[in-house]
């Protein structure tokens, strides 16, 4: 995470203190504005879904593939799509509201909204949601048993401080940037950000823990819909 966060910190101080740098990342900037909503869906889907999950294969499993490899990163890549997408609105919206630039007045705002309301309402229940739904193979029925206050403290709580601890300085840093240039950045932290989210979304659960059988794949399309 201070990797990261670090280099994003350089890439920042490039755009605004390196000619050539402005030049290279600006005409990125041309291209993603050029490709819009599913250019920025499509490389947060990339990143997110593919290239964290091939950091996964290659760097913990030793590159052993297997079938819930290939799972995860077909599952990731249609959320980290969505995702992307809605990100993207989200960032130029914000731009309306607030302008562009480096002033805080500008920051402070978008920082806070960001963070304390559009993560709180909307993108870490639906991450923490999706990724439990995954985990309890695609079972609504089962899904729905969790939904409860036991859930928010254990599941949500955990997601929402991670996130903070991950993307409280990434936003600083993604907006700063001009807003074609926001994505870029997001898309480079959605790549890190791939791996930790479903860590910290098992994380104290497991199919031999869970207060009742997680069922099987089999046993969920043998279950009469209710």
């Amino acid at each position: 995470m201070l990797a990261l966060q670090a280099a994003m910190a350089v890439t920042v101080a490039i755009y605004y203190g390196w000619p050539a740098g402005t030049a290279v990342l600006s005409g990125y900037a041309t291209w993603q504005h050029a490709g819009g909503v599913f250019a920025a869906a499509l490389a947060t889907a990339l990143a997110g879904g593919v290239l964290s999950e091939l950091s996964l294969v290659y760097f913990q499993d030793k590159g052993r593939w297997s079938a819930r490899h290939f799972e995860d990163m077909v599952f990731k890549f249609i959320f980290f799509f969505i995702n992307g997408a809605v990100v993207y609105e989200f960032y130029c919206q914000q731009a309306v509201w607030f302008g562009q630039g480096i002033a805080w007045s500008v920051l402070v705002p978008k920082v806070l909204v960001d963070q304390f309301i559009f993560t709180v309402a909307w993108a870490m229940p639906f991450q923490t949601v999706v990724f439990r739904w995954q985990a309890l193979r695609y079972s609504g029925k089962w899904l729905w048993r969790e939904l409860n206050w036991d859930f928010v403290a254990e599941r949500m709580l955990p997601v929402l401080v991670t996130n903070w601890m991950f993307w409280l300085p990434g936003v600083v840093l993604i907006y700063s940037m001009p807003t074609n240039l926001q994505t870029p950045l997001f898309i480079f932290a959605t790549a890190i950000w791939g791996l930790l989210l479903p860590a910290v979304t098992r994380q104290g659960y497991s199919e031999t823990a869970a207060p009742y059988p997680v069922p099987a794949p089999a046993e969920i399309l043998a279950t009469p819909a209710e």
